[in-house]
């Protein structure tokens, strides 16, 4: 009875092997066809990104040690790798090519860890702490190069003041303010941010968990496809 468990098993075993395989395979096509557009998608919100990022530069002074057109440019390249990777996992799966799977592979887990990076760093800039640590010291300076900066950033913002709306009217800073009801220029810093940077960090950071599913999918295409009997079929 021993002996006929163990024959059944050994047979199961291989059969069990192909149909992880094929359904990791078709699973891999789906995933990596999806991630392609969304390659080709997040390119094209760095290209946004880069033209939001070149506008502020120029126009608010105060923000130039913020690094956004170098993320920008980041964000494009990950964009691009991101598509180009894909197009490789989905061809290595269909064609059941080894190497281009194992390539697929490395290169997808570099991109994981980039696009991890990128999301924290981009969302760490999205705090009251950070923003002050890069502006208020220069916002508060008392000379004539200050108080046009200041106004730059009023009038790029459309806001008054940093902490308060009126920190920036008195004696030594002197910078006029003709809105009505405007909010306090940090927050408005905040505001931009979170509208056009940070929805970019929680999707580097949520594309990059959805790719460590399809690296274990690979991982395990690649460790049955050694196993199965169908191993002739696979290009080394």
């Amino acid at each position: 009875e021993f002996l006929a468990r163990r024959w059944r098993l050994t047979r199961l075993t291989p059969a069990f092997a192909m149909d992880f395989q094929e359904c990791g395979r078709w699973l891999l096509v789906i995933v990596n066809s999806i991630f392609t557009l969304c390659g080709f998608g997040v390119f094209a919100a760095g290209i946004f990104l880069l033209v939001k990022a070149s506008e502020l530069e120029q126009d608010v002074e105060l923000l130039k040690d913020l690094p956004l057109t170098t993320t920008s440019y980041v964000v494009m390249f990950i964009g691009l790798a991101l598509a180009i990777t894909s197009v490789i996992g989905v061809i290595g799966a269909l064609r059941k090519n080894r190497v281009f799977l194992t390539v697929y592979l490395f290169v997808i887990f570099a991109v994981v860890l980039i696009q991890l990076c990128i999301g924290i760093y981009l969302y760490q800039y999205d705090s009251d702490a950070s923003i002050n640590a890069l502006v208020e010291e220069k916002w508060f300076e008392e000379n004539e190069g200050a108080r046009e900066k200041r106004i730059d950033y009023q009038d790029f913002f459309q806001c008054c003041g940093w902490n308060n709306v009126y920190d920036s009217r008195g004696a030594g800073y002197d910078t006029p303010c003709p809105r009505e009801n405007p909010e306090t220029c940090k927050q408005a810093t905040l505001d931009w941010l979170s509208q056009f940077f940070t929805p970019v960090a929680i999707v580097a950071i949520t594309f990059a968990c959805l790719e460590i599913f399809a690296l274990i999918a690979t991982l395990g295409i690649l460790c049955t496809s050694k196993e199965s009997e169908d191993d002739d079929d696979w290009l080394v």
